[in-house]
C-alpha cells in the first residue's frame, strides 16, 4: 500500500493507492501538482491506478456496494433482526452515512479521473499507450457516473476537474437523467476505440474492450428501460453484447462453483470473469475483499476461520426458483452453517430455508494467512461472460422475439448451472429410499460408479436415529449412468438412496417458457436472479423492469405465509418499500453545500 499527496490548485487530496496486484506499482513522493507533475508516462499510470482505487474503497465495492446498499432486490435480507433504520432495511434518510459515503467516493473518482485527462496530452511518449491510459479513464469516469445516474437519477455533471474549477462553480445544478447516460455512453463508445482486447490485458482487474462493450450494453438496457424507456436502445444492448461474444474469446468456466474459487483464490480467469475488483490477498493490507466476510457464510465465533459475518440471508422465493439438478442453488445458497471454536459445518435442514445465507463467497476456500476476520483477497466481479450472454437474449427478444440465437444463448447459461457445459453428466439429486435406524451421527456417503471421471460427493443428515436427507456438495463429472450411493458408519444400518443424473433436456428453456416474448423475458428475468444473485445487479434489474414494488411487495406476503417465526423480521425492508425507493436520496450534507441541487421525489 502506497500514499501519494496531490496538491489540486488549493486543495490537498490524500490518496491511497493499491498496486492492484497485476497491475500498476506506483512509487510514492511527497507532493504533486498539475503544474510540476504529469510529465511522464509514469507519473499518468500513477494518476490511473488512483482512478482505478476507488473502486475498491468503502463506499463502493471495498464494502457497502456488497452489503447494505445491495440487498434491495428480492434475492435476500439483512440478517441483523435489531435493525430497524437504515438503508439495508429500506427505511433510509437523506443523512444515511453509507448513502452518504457511496456519494462521496464516486465524486472524489470522478475527480480523479477529471485530473487525470486534464493533464492526459502533457507527456512526451507514444500516442497509441497513451490513448490506452486515456481509454480507461474516461471509461471508469463513466461507470462511476453510471453508478450514480442509475442510483440517484439526476446529478451534477462534472467534466472538468475541482483544480480548474472557478469559486462560482461549487453550485452545480443537476443535469437529466437522459444528459447523464448520454455523456455515459459517449465516453465508453470512445474508451472502446482506445484500450487493449481483453487477452492482450490477460486478466480481470483492468478494464478491457469486451470489458467496455459488455458494460456498455449494461448501460444500453438501463437505458432502455424505467426511467427513460428508450425501446432504441435494446438494438445498442443487441450490438454491444454481440461483439463479446461474436469474438470467439470468452467462455462460461465449465464449473459455475470454480467462479467464485478463482476469486477467493486470487485466480484470473478473463475469459469468464471479464471485469472484476481486485483486492490485496495479505492478511495485512488496508484494502482487503469484504465479499466473503460481509455476504459469506455465517461464522463469528472463531477469528482463525472463515470469520464472516453473513449479513445477507435468502428468500425463499430464490431458493425456489432453482429447478432439481440446477447446481447453482446449493452453491449461491448455503447448505450448511458455522458454529463454535474452532467452526464446524453443520447441515441446515430442508425447512430453515430463510434462515440461510448467500454463499458464493466462501472464505474457507480464501488462501491467505494469518486470516483477517475482516476481509482477505477475494475479488468482486463486476462483468461475467453469462451476463452479457442474458443481456444479448433479453436484448434480441425485445427486438425480434424468441430467436434461436436468443434461447441458445440463455441454454448456454442453464447448463452450465447444470453441470452440462463442458463437464458432462453430473449428479443431479440424490433421493433417501430408506432411513435406516439407531444413526447417532451422520454417516459417510459413498458414490460409486456410473462411469465418471470425477465421482460426486454429498453428506447426510441424521434425525432420530435415522438419515433424513444426503446434500450434494459435489456433483462430479462425465457420468453416463446413474452412481451407486452407499452408507458406512455413524452407528446404525439400513439408510439406502439412490441417484439420478442431469440430461441435457433439463438444463434446456421448455417450449412454453419459449412461446412468445413476454414469457421468454420472464424466463430471462428468472435465469438472471438464478445465475447473477448476490452481485449487486438485482434492484437495477428490476427497478428498470418497472416491478420493483410490485414485487417487494409479493416477497413481503411471502414471507408472512413462509418464513419460519425466528425469520419473519426480515419481510421489514420489503413492507417498507415505497415508490420513491427506486432511487436513493440526495444526501443532505451534499444539498448543504451545493445550493443548486434538489432532492429526489418523497425524500
Amino acid at each position: 500500500m502506497k500514499k501519494i499527496i496531490y496538491v489540486l490548485g488549493s486543495m490537498v487530496i490524500l490518496l491511497t493507492f493499491n498496486s492492484c496486484k497485476k497491475f500498476l506499482d506506483t512509487t510514492p513522493v511527497d507532493s504533486l501538482s498539475p503544474v510540476n507533475y504529469y510529465a511522464t508516462e509514469s507519473q499518468l499510470n500513477t494518476a490511473l491506478t488512483g482512478v482505478y482505487d476507488e473502486l475498491a474503497q468503502t463506499g463502493l465495492y471495498g464494502d457497502y456496494m456488497i452489503a447494505r446498499l445491495a440487498l434491495d432486490g428480492d434475492e435476500g435480507f439483512y440478517r441483523i433482526s435489531t435493525a430497524k433504520t437504515g438503508v439495508a432495511v429500506m427505511a433510509a434518510d437523506p443523512t444515511d452515512i453509507y448513502i452518504t459515503a457511496n456519494w462521496k467516493v464516486l465524486y472524489e473518482a470522478i475527480n480523479r479521473a477529471n485530473v487525470l485527462l486534464a493533464n492526459i496530452d502533457k507527456p512526451v511518449m507514444d500516442e497509441t499507450r497513451r490513448g490506452v491510459i486515456k481509454g480507461e479513464a474516461l471509461f471508469l469516469r463513466a461507470y462511476y457516473y453510471f453508478i450514480l445516474v442509475s442510483n440517484y437519477g439526476k446529478v451534477p455533471l462534472i467534466l472538468k476537474s475541482a483544480s480548474s474549477a472557478s469559486a462560482s462553480d461549487v453550485n452545480v445544478a443537476q443535469s437529466s437523467v437522459k444528459e447523464v447516460y448520454d455523456q455515459v455512453y459517449a465516453d465508453m463508445v470512445t474508451a472502446e476505440g482506445l484500450v487493449n482486447t481483453a487477452q492482450t490485458v490477460g486478466f480481470g482487474g483492468r478494464v478491457n474492450k469486451s470489458a467496455v462493450q459488455g458494460i456498455l450494453a449494461r448501460v444500453s438496457l438501463y437505458m432502455a428501460g424505467a426511467p427513460l424507456n428508450d425501446a432504441a436502445k435494446y438494438n445498442d444492448a443487441r450490438t454491444w453484447a454481440k461483439k463479446v461474444i461474436d469474438q470467439g474469446y470468452h467462455a462460461l468456466n465449465p464449473s459455475f462453483q470454480q467462479v467464485f474459487i478463482n476469486y477467493a483464490q486470487d485466480k484470473y480467469d478473463v475469459k469468464e470473469s471479464i471485469w472484476e475488483v481486485e483486492f490485496f490477498n495479505d492478511a495485512s493490507a488496508l484494502e482487503i475483499g469484504r465479499a466473503g466476510s460481509n455476504n459469506g457464510i455465517l461464522q463469528t465465533a472463531d477469528a482463525n476461520s472463515p470469520y464472516s459475518y453473513g449479513y445477507t440471508q435468502t428468500t425463499g422465493r430464490l431458493y425456489s426458483s432453482f429447478a432439481t439438478g440446477d447446481l447453482r442453488r446449493d452453491w449461491a445458497i448455503a447448505t450448511y452453517r458455522f458454529s463454535g471454536s474452532p467452526a464446524v459445518k453443520t447441515n441446515w435442514t430442508a425447512a430453515q430455508i430463510y434462515e440461510r445465507n448467500g454463499a458464493k463467497y466462501r472464505r474457507e476456500y480464501e488462501t491467505a494467512t494469518p486470516v483477517n476476520k475482516n476481509g482477505g483477497g477475494q475479488n468482486f466481479g463486476l462483468l461475467r461472460y453469462s451476463d452479457v450472454l442474458l443481456m444479448y437474449a433479453e436484448a434480441d427478444n425485445a427486438l425480434n422475439g424468441p430467436t434461436a440465437a436468443a434461447i441458445d444463448a440463455v441454454n448456454q447459461v442453464r447448463r452450465r448451472g447444470y453441470g452440462k457445459t463442458l463437464n458432462g453428466e453430473t449428479v443431479s439429486t440424490i433421493a433417501v429410499t430408506t432411513a435406516g435406524t439407531g444413526y447417532t451421527a451422520a454417516p459417510t456417503v459413498t458414490i460409486t460408479g456410473g462411469g465418471a471421471t470425477t465421482a460426486a460427493t454429498a453428506t447426510a443428515t441424521v434425525s432420530g436415529g435415522r438419515v433424513t436427507a444426503v446434500t450434494i456438495t459435489g456433483g462430479g463429472q462425465f457420468y453416463t449412468s446413474a452412481p451407486t450411493v452407499a452408507f458406512s458408519g455413524g452407528g446404525g444400518t439400513g439408510a439406502a438412496a439412490i441417484a439420478t443424473i442431469t440430461k441435457t433436456a433439463d438444463a434446456n428453456l421448455t417450449a412454453a417458457q419459449t412461446a412468445s416474448a413476454a414469457t421468454f423475458l420472464k424466463a430471462i428475468q428468472d435465469e438472471r436472479s438464478r445465475e447473477l444473485c448476490f452481485e449487486s445487479l438485482r434492484k437495477r434489474d428490476l427497478v428498470r423492469w418497472g416491478i420493483f414494488n410490485t414485487t417487494m411487495t409479493a416477497v413481503a406476503a411471502e414471507f408472512a405465509a413462509n418464513a419460519s417465526t425466528a425469520t419473519k423480521f426480515g419481510a421489514l425492508a420489503f413492507t417498507n418499500a415505497q415508490a420513491r425507493d427506486v432511487l436513493w436520496p440526495i444526501p443532505t450534507s451534499e444539498i448543504s453545500l451545493n445550493k443548486a441541487l434538489t432532492q429526489n421525489t418523497g425524500w
